[in-house]
């Protein structure tokens, strides 16, 4: 989506200087189009202003700041170059043509706007979130770089304090709203699992008349809630107008089938990715399509289009012939607990390697031990547990344990053989990733 100057100015309320230019929006000097207005972001760590030099031998046309900072080009003043992001994003919304879906949850977010987007995708054109750009910034970004003919939108919502929901629910406007599930994520901010599924159930209270609310009918803290307007659920409860039933997962295919009785009538899909978990998160969205008057044959043949975004159960072919299982990205106890049982139902040798879990406030200590017992009781041929949380967990487990998880690799490596599964998974910042990395290291040595 492109916006000249004179538009920049009337969302922002601000005042256009030397002259005017029409491009695309962009707040990072490494990735910006060129012809772009540069939005030179501010906090409390950095100031965009300081880059502009650079946003210029990147090309942008034009930019939107706080203060002239030196700028020669057609430019925006504004009082905060961040609030004025926020109003062009709602200026973008107000320039889509097709719907726009939103979803947040504790766990899953970005698996299920995957699946959104691929059965939504016989609309035409999809236009969804990119990585991780799902916050007070990211929202924006989304609806500002959607195509003018984007058939539908996607926007992924995520949160760490309250308010944050409801904020970027006002910004998009979604005509359906997506709540997954409520997990234990972010409690520490939000105040335990109640103000988790209160900040969550935000993007349903706003809901207006004509939008449809998508509830998970399987989680307890969603399910009794009340929604305004249309209201749907998925699930593998008997109620659940997208029901789940007959799920297979297929490790050595790599793919999970199952079956999904809906109003439209019975539907079969091929996911490819194993888990039960996934299948529910393919529910979702079903429900979506479904919403969207998308024919269920179709949106469940697309669902095979899937593909595992980032560090989110990737398969990893490993040096000696095992397979890892890049599941770093991030990790609560409910997203620990869906990925430990489906690497427990895979066949032959199954290892773990598990890292913290991070921002679960008070109660981490009982929360990170209720997970370590949970992996050991599971038949696993070998558990690794890595940072300072996992390894006070794991006294009298077995497990191997370090603080330095990379310390462990020369270990995790000496055990693996072919055929085995090894799964690692942790929170953002425990970076389980450097650990998968090191085994991957530690073989190649092994080898030569």
């Amino acid at each position: 989506m492109k916006f000249s100057g004179l538009q920049i100015a009337q969302a922002t309320r601000g005042v256009l200087h030397q002259g005017d230019h029409v491009g695309p929006l962009g707040t990072d000097t490494r990735a910006l189009p060129v012809g772009a207005w540069f939005v030179a972001l501010a906090g409390e760590r950095f100031d965009a202003h300081d880059m502009l030099d650079a946003a210029a031998a990147a090309g942008a046309g034009g930019a939107v700041l706080s203060r002239q900072a030196g700028w020669t080009g057609p430019w925006v003043q504004v009082a905060d170059t961040t609030v004025a992001l926020q109003d062009l994003g709602r200026c973008a919304r107000t320039r889509l043509n097709g719907p726009v879906v939103a979803l947040t949850g504790s766990s899953g977010k970005t698996t299920t706007r995957a699946l959104i987007a691929c059965a939504l995708s016989p609309m035409g054109l999809v236009h969804q979130t990119v990585g991780n750009l799902n916050n007070h910034l990211g929202v924006p970004l989304t609806l500002c770089a959607a195509p003018q003919g984007a058939a539908v939108t996607v926007v992924e919502m995520g949160t760490s304090s309250p308010g944050e929901i409801a904020f970027l629910a006002d910004m998009a406007t979604p005509d359906v709203r997506v709540v997954i599930n409520v997990g234990a994520a972010h409690l520490q901010e939000l105040g335990g699992l109640a103000g988790v599924g209160d900040e969550k159930s935000a993007l349903h209270r706003s809901a207006r008349p004509g939008d449809t609310c998508i509830t998970n009918a399987d989680d307890p803290n969603l399910r009794d809630r009340a929604v305004p307007g249309r209201r749907l659920s998925f699930g593998v409860a008997k109620d659940a107008d997208i029901r789940v039933s007959d799920v297979v997962v297929d490790a050595d295919a790599w793919c999970t089938r199952a079956r999904f009785h809906t109003p439209a009538g019975v539907v079969d899909a091929v996911i490819p990715a194993p888990g039960t978990h996934i299948a529910l998160d393919a529910a979702a969205a079903l429900a979506v399509a479904y919403a969207l008057e998308v024919d269920l044959h179709e949106a469940a043949a697309a669902l095979s289009t899937y593909a595992p975004v980032g560090m989110r159960f990737k398969p990893v072919s490993l040096p000696n012939g095992a397979l890892a299982i890049n599941d770093a990205y991030n990790a609560n106890p409910q997203s620990m607990r869906a990925s430990l049982d489906t690497l427990a139902a895979m066949d032959g040798r199954r290892v773990a390697v598990l890292g913290d879990m991070l921002e679960l406030g008070d109660g981490e200590a009982a929360l990170h031990q209720e997970l370590v017992a949970h992996a050991c009781a599971l038949g696993l041929d070998l558990v690794a547990l890595v940072g300072p949380r996992m390894t006070s967990a794991s006294a009298g487990t077995g497990a191997l344990a370090a603080e330095d998880g990379v310390t462990l690799a020369p270990q995790i490596a000496a055990f693996l053989k072919p055929g085995d599964r090894v799964l690692f998974k942790g929170s953002r910042g425990a970076r389980v990733e450097r650990v998968l990395d090191a085994v991957v290291d530690a073989l190649k040595t092994e080898a030569s």
